[in-house]
């Protein structure tokens, strides 16, 4: 990639340039010139540069900084996956969180690295794991609750972001050098466990894309350490660890215990698990004050395999929760899918943006149940959809819109809602879609009366996971 831009550049300027980022060389090569300045850095060049010249240039390296960002994110799931898939394995739970941790440090920017749990007991938080400390500072690594930095973002279950430590009064010293830290809290559900603390010896060495990609881990070492809480507790009372608790765990810890709010609009997402865990997944990730990134999704397989691919969606829609572009998250998701997973192995969902001001959902139905619409209070199959991700990695993808003006409420669910076995034919859509127009204003009566109906037609042994994911617009007017 960087020859290739090397040379378009070439093209337009010569060959004797150099640009530097932060005093860095990063493309072309040392030379003694005029030097012009570009968003971030400067160009240095032999010959002088007119406004055209300089403009192009300009506009190379915006696509080459992307073009960078794209496949550093890349790289950065692929990471997650390989960390993810040890959880499977029968390694102790330090030795992978050493793991989670050794990962974090090659994508991440850092000098001292530390994951930490806390004692309830002591109220105390101690390091786990930790890099780059020398013997005698680790044990300065065990603080008391509330203090320092990785104390207050578990106090408040907040991440931190700071730019400069020797303006923080919050900042407990460990490291003479240290001049910029993270701090993002574990949580499992509603309960905090710890948090993971990067220090560096530069000044703003952590922006919202480290912060994204930490969360992500976070949530990988929040299984781990459920995992063992659960492993133990098991084994004190005797019991043993099968896999479907193992996978359930897995599964609820990823989806959010209430909706978020968003002016004008109310949002709700519930699913209801069967006996086999199935990989229902939904989420929403907030895009500023008036947008609101949607997720639902079911995973093919059952038991961990599906949870710990749910997790993987989970990290990888995070990571990306801020890009504008529906088509580039979805493109990526689906190229790793296919390079980093075995064949048999795929999601459907639906991956969509309400933005509130303009009144319109965007969306990506990628091999999905159709939504159901509410329309001058009648339902609506609203069809059209792509390939499943993770079956063909060029696959194309299309956004489509729904006008929220022309719209009351829009239905997302699984195919557990719609397709649980009733002797020798399915529930089926016509029954959701029933439900769906007599209860929308109220989707918890909606999921109520989906439950009921199934056990009344089908009997309560239900063989699939059932999730709904609702938008009503103007839900404080009713």
């Amino acid at each position: 990639m960087k020859p290739d831009f090397e040379q378009l550049i070439n093209s337009i300027i010569g060959e004797e340039w150099g640009i530097f980022y932060r005093d860095k060389l990063i493309l072309g090569k040392e030379v003694e010139g005029k030097k012009y300045r570009i968003k971030g850095g400067y160009i240095v060049c032999k010959t002088s540069l007119n406004l055209k010249q300089l403009s192009l240039v300009r506009q190379i390296m915006k696509i080459y900084k992307e073009a960078i960002k794209l496949k550093r994110d890349s790289i950065s799931l692929e990471k997650i996956m390989e960390v993810t898939g040890k959880l499977t394995s029968s390694v102790g739970w330090k030795e992978t969180l050493n793991e989670v941790l050794k990962t974090i440090r090659s994508i991440i920017p850092g000098k001292y690295f530390a994951i930490y749990l806390v004692d309830r007991k002591k109220k105390e938080i101690h390091a786990i794991v930790s890099y780059g400390y020398k013997k005698e500072e680790r044990e300065h690594l065990y603080m008391k609750y509330g203090i320092g930095l990785v104390g207050w973002a578990i106090k408040h279950k907040k991440p931190l972001i700071i730019e400069d430590v020797r303006k923080e009064p919050r900042y407990y010293k460990v490291k003479e050098d240290t001049l910029s830290e993270i701090v993002v809290p574990i949580i499992a559900g509603e309960r905090i466990i710890g948090a993971i603390n990067i220090e560096d010896n530069r000044i703003g060495s952590f922006k919202e894309r480290e912060r994204r990609l930490i969360e992500a881990f976070a949530s990988i070492a929040g299984l781990v350490i459920e995992r063992a809480r659960l492993y133990s507790s098991f084994v004190e009372h005797k019991l043993t660890l099968k896999e479907l608790e193992v996978a359930r765990s897995i599964q609820f810890y990823f989806l959010p215990k209430r909706a978020p709010r968003l002016k004008d609009y109310l949002l709700y997402g519930k699913t209801i698990p069967a006996k086999m865990v199935g990989g229902d997944y939904f989420n929403f990730f907030r895009r500023g004050k008036s947008s609101m990134l949607t997720v639902i999704a079911d995973v093919s397989g059952k038991g961990i395999p599906a949870s710990l691919l749910m997790s993987f969606l989970h990290s990888a829609v995070l990571i990306h929760s801020k890009e504008k572009n529906l088509v580039k998250i979805v493109r990526t998701l689906n190229e790793l899918l296919c390079s980093q997973t075995e064949a048999n192995q795929f999601i459907t969902g639906i991956l969509g943006e309400l933005k509130r001001r303009e009144g319109i959902f965007s969306y990506i139905n990628f091999g999905h149940n159709y939504p159901i619409g509410i329309k001058n209070k009648r339902a609506k199959i609203i069809e059209g959809s792509d390939i499943v991700l993770g079956v063909i990695k060029d696959a194309k993808f299309t956004v489509r819109e729904i006008n929220m003006n022309d719209f009351d409420a829009i239905y997302l669910y699984t195919d557990g809602a719609v397709e649980q076995s009733c002797g020798k034919e399915q529930f089926g859509i016509e029954r959701l879609e029933r439900i769906v127009e007599e209860n929308w204003e109220k989707p918890s009566l909606v999921m109520k009366s989906l439950l009921e109906e199934m056990d009344k037609v089908c009997g309560n042994e239900r063989d699939d996971d059932i999730t709904i994911l609702a938008i009503l617009k103007n839900a404080g007017n009713r």
